[in-house]
């Protein structure tokens, strides 16, 4: 009887404390979001010039140089903001030509290394909104009152947002601007707020999520571990040479120069321009209507999570090409063969490092290489979905097509399908190089071709394999290498 009654009461009790944490969720939910934010790397990327970046905000009132140190978006002590639904942040930045050349800058805000929460995938990335407004902006403009009246905050779609295009109303013409010698940008104030939502605002709060499972086991609720929510916001600045300069030994006295590009015409640009050892920065997400040929040794690297889509980056058959950091993404042509990155008859050397490849038509990297190609792939993620069409894939030209795709080719009525037909091919030769190191292949079961990964023609003392992890091994097909040494199953 006693344990009867105990046992009611520790019941009630119970009961009583869940009531009352509904209640508190309902009427207090603002009050438990502590998340935090961490400053990101500025990036401040000049070729032969002098520029400076100045900045001012709540707590800095006089125009400071920014650094690599430099702690931005912060409160009006100095501090990483709380991010909590209302919360918000402001930044105004201006542009300086100190040098004595004429140049071109390009200006973003990054928004990199978001965690998730485990359960839902959702980030601070969903829910911060983003306004750059020209000429800057001021305490009175981010009260309260003021951000209610604000109806055009941009959701952040990327990791990155071009500040001139932002203030000039989504111009992208405007995302390179002009500096002569010794000039002074426009005056570009960037406000980061967390616009209250209480219909979704409960999602981002992780005391609604559980820290056990079932039998007890903890568990983290958060993609990293942290016990809250963060992003890196940082600021890239790229400056390059104009190019009405040049002196007395020509106009190539900026060997190795950095170049901006945020769309495919100043990708195009770009290219046209740049040298050999010449770096070209992309930004942003960029399409391409047609496919870009790479014909110079350079560089081409992005700036926080830059996205190729579209129609093929081309490499040309000589050239000394890297890659660094780049997400291609959705490869798509009429004819279903859609190709990420494509070299035919390649002799230079190419390196691809820490980029990655998603929802191939045909393949993501398609290479036909020459005796003397050095290839090297590394710290590469390839992600393969799920066709939501089953039919064949449309052979067309390409090294690697099966026998089936081949005769699909020919029929009249053959359909095309919406998944992958592979995700690597590399054809070489007795004499090419290939290094495949730290790689990730995920989803290759749902590529249509029954080798998701060839590699045919390179001799065994040319290969070389290590730490690479997929998601099944047997689509995996390399001559010379049929344990398929390392790749190892995750």
């Amino acid at each position: 009887m006693k344990r009867s009654s105990t046992t009611k009461k520790a019941l009630l009790i119970s009961t009583c404390a869940l009531l009352f944490s509904m209640l508190m969720m309902a009427g207090s939910t603002f009050a438990w979001f502590t998340d935090s934010v961490s400053t990101g790397t500025n990036t401040i990327t000049t070729g032969k010039l002098d520029v400076q970046l100045l900045h001012t905000n709540a707590k800095v009132t006089e125009a400071e140089a920014v650094e690599q140190s430099t702690m931005l978006f912060t409160d009006k002590d100095g501090k990483a903001i709380d991010w909590e639904p209302g919360a918000v942040a402001y930044e105004n930045f201006t542009v300086k030509n100190t040098g004595n050349l004429a140049l071109n800058y390009r200006l973003a805000l990054d928004l990199n290394n978001a965690n998730t929460i485990k359960a839902t995938g959702g980030s601070l990335k969903d829910v911060l909104k983003v306004k750059v407004v020209k000429d800057g902006v001021s305490e009175s403009n981010v009260s309260k009152e003021e951000l209610q009246k604000v109806t055009d905050f941009s959701a952040v779609s990327g990791d990155q947002l071009s500040i001139p295009v932002a203030a000039y109303n989504n111009d992208s013409n405007k995302s390179v601007q002009k500096l002569t010698d010794g000039s002074t940008s426009t005056t570009y104030g960037v406000i980061i707020y967390w616009q209250p939502d209480p219909e979704q605002d409960y999602k981002y709060n992780l005391a609604n999520y559980s820290d056990t499972e079932k039998d007890g086991k903890t568990i983290d609720k958060t993609s990293d571990g942290n016990d809250h929510l963060t992003i890196d916001l940082g600021i890239s600045l790229g400056a390059t040479q104009a190019s009405e300069e040049s002196d007395s030994t020509g106009n190539d006295y900026d060997r190795e120069a950095t170049y901006p590009a945020a769309s495919a015409s100043e990708f195009t640009s770009a290219l046209k321009k740049a040298k050999s050892g010449d770096t070209i920065e992309l930004t942003g997400s960029i399409s391409l209507n047609e496919p870009i040929t790479v014909n110079e040794n350079v560089t081409i690297k992005s700036i926080g999570g830059a996205v190729l889509s579209g129609k093929a980056l081309e490499i040309d058959s000589n050239n000394n090409v890297t890659l660094q950091g780049i997400t291609f993404k959705s490869p798509r042509t009429a004819e279903n063969k859609g190709i990420s990155l494509k070299a035919t008859g390649y002799n230079g050397k190419l390196i691809i490092d820490k980029c990655t490849f998603e929802e191939p038509q045909w393949s993501s990297i398609d290479i036909s290489a020459k005796a003397s190609a050095s290839i090297t792939i590394k710290n590469c993620t390839f992600n393969v979905p799920e066709a939501s069409v089953s039919a064949g894939h449309k052979y067309v030209e390409f090294e690697c097509g099966s026998a089936a795709a081949k005769a699909q080719n020919s029929a009249a009525d053959s359909k095309l399908a919406e998944g992958a037909h592979s995700a690597l091919c590399i054809t070489g030769e007795s004499g090419t190089s290939l290094v495949m190191t730290g790689n990730t292949f995920n989803g290759l079961a749902n590529c249509d071709a029954s080798k998701a990964v060839e590699i045919t023609g390179i001799s065994g003392a040319e290969q070389e394999f290590e730490k690479n992890t997929v998601d099944q091994k047997k689509t995996i097909s390399i001559q010379n290498n049929s344990s398929r040494k390392g790749f190892a199953v995750k």
